[in-house]
């Protein structure tokens, strides 16, 4: 869907005012589940829950998911297991909106794609994980390094541990 340059700078303005609006006025909590809530709403938008689901039923194993995952799914690194989690790095930011210039890359904006990685896991597992960005290319972090672990309180997903 083109849009013409006033309404690409106009929303270029818009998003900046709101993340400045938000560093200024709301903490540093309600900041980052807001803008979790807007990465979980971005994964949907791009269909990637669709195959993230699909994936999960099909895979006999964690192994296979995250196979699935790295093929199927549109994402800035590659999933692997590392210990008890499950990990990507990202060398670039993988935010469509900072990509394409639309947003700038900002701390507080970081959190979304945290949001990405929640939803499109829970939709994979069946269940809740926690995510945490250890580094942070808007942070000022070389990489992005996303941490992906099992939300139930207990262990991570293991190798036969999907939903069936």
């Amino acid at each position: 869907m083109p849009y013409d340059d006033f309404v690409v700078a106009l929303l270029r303005k818009w998003v900046r005012s709101l993340l400045s609006a938000l560093d200024e006025n709301v903490g540093a909590e309600a900041r980052s589940r807001l803008l979790e809530a807007c990465g979980r709403t971005c994964a949907a938008h791009h269909g990637d829950l669709d195959r993230a689901e699909a994936a999960g039923e099909r895979a006999g194993d964690l192994d296979e998911l995250l196979d699935s995952l790295n093929r199927d799914v549109s994402w800035c690194g590659a999933w692997r297991r590392e210990q008890d989690s499950i990990v990507s790095v990202c060398e670039q930011c993988g935010c469509p909106l900072v990509r394409e210039g639309l947003v700038k890359l900002s701390p507080v904006f970081c959190s979304c794609s945290t949001g990405f990685v929640k939803e499109l896991f829970e939709r994979a597992l069946g269940r809740p994980v926690l995510v945490c960005l250890e580094q942070a290319i808007g942070r000022g972090d070389p990489v992005c390094r996303f941490v992906v672990r099992d939300g139930s309180g207990e262990s991570t997903p293991k190798p036969n541990d999907l939903p069936r």
